[in-house]
């Protein structure tokens, strides 16, 4: 009915109130809104009202009148439940935007099923057939170079696997990945779900990704588990990642956590780890060595955007600058810098490696200076016990237990070093879980604090512009503040 008609007339004596929900609000049992017959009438006053005020004041505008007043209806800590008497279509009841739960999910490149060699060509054929990873032109010619790798390449892989298996848990890479999400989950608490996704592997994306809708879950931080940005691992593990996404009905709402290369989160736990090994000042050894995975070059010149800058010059590495802030090799050498500068190494002391290059008769050029060659020329100077510590991995894997424990064991021996100490990955280590947690709390706040911001001073702006209405309904009823 028309606004002013008899159907809106206060009727004192017949009152209703709001819902459990709005327990707290100035509008106490005794005064309240006669229910009448015409439900659509109310429904319309009440709509006009909210648009009303919507338009007098936009979000996150200022206040206009001067003493702040209670809102007109708080929600629950659970749940948001206005029940104005109508129908039951319209009761919201819904948890809060920003008390809904969030997604963690881990990302990692993947690792074999077993220490067979069967499993190991499966996993190395996605693996290397992926561009991202090895991008060779022309297809044919990447097809050949594949499949030249696989004929050896899964037997050596597999005996390596072998060495560091585990008998129990298997994989290093998997269970230390699952030990981590389990440790985030404790330390962040039930707003929360932490999940791992592997992009050649199980757990893969694909499956997490549906796991966490399955669990109510729409909003998805996704934490690529590579300190530094590289094609061939964050690249290829956003792109999965992506590509999974859109082809889900109900697509989530993702975001993502930036490398974190020198985030001092990230630092501070990095120099736990090692000063725990080499001492203040990398006393308790004679070097530190810096070994990072590599990537072929091709992968650092295609971030520079100039095409100026990145591998043209011999120290193009030497600082952190617009051209090369997403070069691989770039972001390397920041870590190792201020890794070497907390731990109060000096010039000399310390110095950069890149491992695990993959390439068939020079086929593909890779990033410098070579850590294997590192551990001979470092023998041969002299040094005779030397710490390695691989900060682009997180988690051990075949890389950092066979290929720098027991390979560059017995290079660095052969070439008359006597000891090489190898520092264990950050893995799931307590204060890698805290300081972990604590990098994507400060992503989730910086990325949602605007909009929970814009909410919550919505429901401020119309609880404050229905206060009128308020006052007249207990004007009404003989009902004062308080």
């Amino acid at each position: 009915k028309p606004l002013g008609s008899e159907a809106m007339q206060i009727q004192p004596s017949a009152p209703r109130s709001i819902s459990g929900a709005c327990r707290g609000s100035v509008l106490p049992r005794e005064a309240g809104i006669a229910r009448h017959r015409e439900g659509p009438a109310l429904f319309a006053f009440t709509s006009l009202t909210v648009a009303a005020a919507a338009q007098r004041r936009p979000f996150g505008g200022r206040r206009l009148r001067g003493r702040r007043r209670a809102p007109f209806c708080r929600a629950s800590s659970s749940e948001e439940q206005l029940d104005f008497g109508l129908q039951s279509e319209l009761i919201v009841k819904v948890p809060p935007y920003d008390r809904r739960k969030i997604g963690v999910l881990l990302l990692n490149i993947g690792t074999p099923a077993s220490t067979e060699v069967g499993d190991a060509r499966d996993y190395l054929e996605k693996f290397l057939a992926d561009d991202r990873v090895i991008e060779i032109k022309p297809p044919l010619l990447k097809w050949l170079v594949l499949q030249a790798l696989l004929l050896t390449r899964p037997k050596s892989s597999a005996a390596n696997y072998k060495k560091i298996w585990d008998p129990v848990r298997g994989s290093p890479l998997l269970f230390h990945s699952l030990d981590l999400a389990e440790g985030l989950q404790e330390e962040m608490g039930k707003r929360f779900e932490v999940r791992i996704g592997m992009q050649y592997s199980s757990p893969t994306v694909d499956e997490s990704l549906k796991d966490l809708a399955e669990s109510g879950v729409d909003n998805v931080v996704l934490v690529p588990m590579f300190p530094h940005y590289a094609s061939g691992t964050t690249g290829s593990c956003l792109a999965g990642a992506y590509r999974t996404s859109a082809d889900l009905y109900c697509t989530p709402f993702l975001s993502v956590l930036p490398p974190f290369y020198g985030h001092r989160l990230y630092v501070a736990a990095m120099k736990k780890q090692i000063l725990e090994t080499i001492g203040e000042r990398g006393k308790n050894v004679e070097h530190t060595l810096f070994s990072f995975h590599g990537v072929p070059e091709d992968q650092c010149s295609r971030t520079d955007i100039t095409g100026n800058f990145c591998n043209k010059s011999s120290d193009c590495c030497r600082m952190l600058n617009t051209d090369n802030r997403n070069c691989y090799r770039a972001q390397c050498f920041e870590t190792a810098r201020l890794l070497a500068y907390e731990l109060g190494l000096e010039e000399g002391r310390w110095s950069i490696g890149f491992q695990s290059r993959l390439t068939l008769r020079d086929t593909i050029a890779w990033i410098k200076p070579y850590t294997d060659e590192a551990f001979v020329e470092l023998a041969k100077k002299g040094v005779k016990k030397l710490a390695v510590v691989a900060p682009s991995f997180t988690a051990d894997c075949v890389e950092t237990l066979e290929e720098l424990g027991i390979t560059g064991q017995e290079e660095f021996q052969e070439a008359g070093g006597e000891e090489l100490v190898v520092i264990p990955c950050l893995n799931s280590q307590d204060h890698w879980v805290k300081n972990l947690a604590q990098i994507i709390r400060e992503h989730i706040a910086d990325n949602g604090r605007d909009s929970i911001d814009t909410i919550q001073s919505a429901r401020t702006a119309i609880a404050d512009d229905l206060e009128p209405v308020q006052d007249n309904f207990q004007r009404a009823n003989g009902v004062s503040r308080g």
